[in-house]
């Protein structure tokens, strides 16, 4: 039998409210200040980056390394994203990650929309705190020290601190009441969108074994996170829009960081992964097609998809040796190493082609989205 989660059922269902109701006589009481939207618009950037460069694609997938100020600024607004500890949100995500739409995922989607939004957090089942899964994260002093002070260090950078920098200001309530408290609950539901509409919203085409789904909206709304099925395809990658155009602030802070030398080690999956996920996608869709065809042409694309998939593996062994050799080879071994590897993506942009143009024989139909 579930318990309720009353703490967490309290703060969740009376802030937006607060919120709400504050905000209003705060508009009709002294209207809106431009230094007082400053205030929200930075802390709520900073407690949401805090989140989804953070606690998301640093703390929990490690895709990245990085100076221990960018840890400690993490580590401090993203407790005042009052989302819970580093070590207690990590353990979550992981196990969502491993366990995707079945019993063990904590927001599994299959249980429903509102229960992977919101529903999760009001009830203790998935609340015992069990780290085993975080074993690198719990030997780190820093979130040792953010979960065990997590309430004092949430309410001080939460709204003490917006409260004392509105004051400075000359708005004390109001560095409070949008620094504050709306800023919570649009943090709050922004993240939320994330285990929900983007495993609602959207297509999936990197994999079509989970729900998780790709959407320009979810992106915009969750500063990048919205590229889902790219993400729980690709989990280790600092990118979730992994084309150049897709908005990803996330991503371009990340990369940011990186080039002023406050990260380092920006995992990235290489382009023909991602190409060969993208096919397999499109392969498994063909199924209907396929069988409505002739039997030379169903083998002659099954025959170049097979081809392809070895130039995919081709290529990503000469890459994967490339990475873990290249400290102890001679500048010779390097530079022969280098050209085999052009030349098995020469190879595997042949083999897509070919690929692409055994489809056409398919006849004119469009592969479905």
């Amino acid at each position: 039998m579930r318990r309720i989660n009353w703490p967490t059922l309290l703060f969740l269902l009376l802030t937006p409210p607060a919120a709400l109701i504050w905000s209003g006589v705060r508009i009709h009481l002294s209207g809106v200040h431009a230094l007082e939207i400053g205030l929200f618009f930075f802390w709520f950037s900073a407690c949401a980056l805090s989140i989804t460069a953070g606690y998301h694609r640093l703390f929990a997938h490690r895709a990245y390394d990085c100076n221990w100020v960018v840890k400690l600024f993490f580590v401090l607004f993203g407790a005042a994203a009052f989302q819970h500890s580093v070590l207690s949100w990590a353990s979550d995500h992981r196990r969502h990650h491993k366990n995707i739409d079945h019993d063990a995922d904590p927001y599994n989607i299959k249980k429903g929309f509102l229960w992977a939004h919101i529903g999760w957090l009001l009830v203790n089942d998935h609340k015992a705190e069990r780290f085993g899964n975080i074993p690198d994260l719990e030997a780190d002093p820093l979130l040792r020290w953010q979960h065990r002070y997590y309430i004092p260090i949430a309410i001080v950078m939460g709204f003490v601190v917006p409260f004392a920098v509105g004051y400075a200001i000359g708005s004390a309530w109001g560095g409070l009441v949008w620094g504050g408290l709306v800023r919570v609950v649009v943090g709050h539901h922004m993240t939320f969108l994330v285990n929900s509409l983007a495993h609602t919203l959207g297509k999936r085409p990197y994999a079509l074994d989970v729900s998780a789904r790709d959407s320009l909206l979810t992106a915009l709304l969750t500063f990048g996170e919205g590229y889902h099925n790219y993400h729980h395809r690709f989990a280790a990658d600092y990118r979730n829009g992994v084309r150049g155009y897709q908005f990803d602030p996330t991503k371009w802070l990340i990369r940011g960081l990186a080039a002023v030398g406050l990260a380092w080690n920006l995992r990235r999956v290489p382009r023909e992964r991602i190409v060969a996920a993208q096919v397999q996608c499109e392969n498994q869709r063909l199924s209907d097609r396929l069988r409505g065809c002739s039997e030379q042409v169903a083998a002659t694309v099954r025959q170049r998809y097979a081809e392809l998939a070895e130039a995919v593996e081709r290529s990503a062994a000469h890459l994967g040796a490339l990475e873990r050799e290249w400290a102890s080879w001679t500048k010779e071994q390097r530079r022969r190493m280098q050209a085999d590897l052009r030349a098995a993506r020469r190879d595997f942009r042949a083999a897509y082609r070919s690929w692409r143009e055994a489809l056409l024989d398919l006849g004119p139909e469009p592969l479905p989205a």
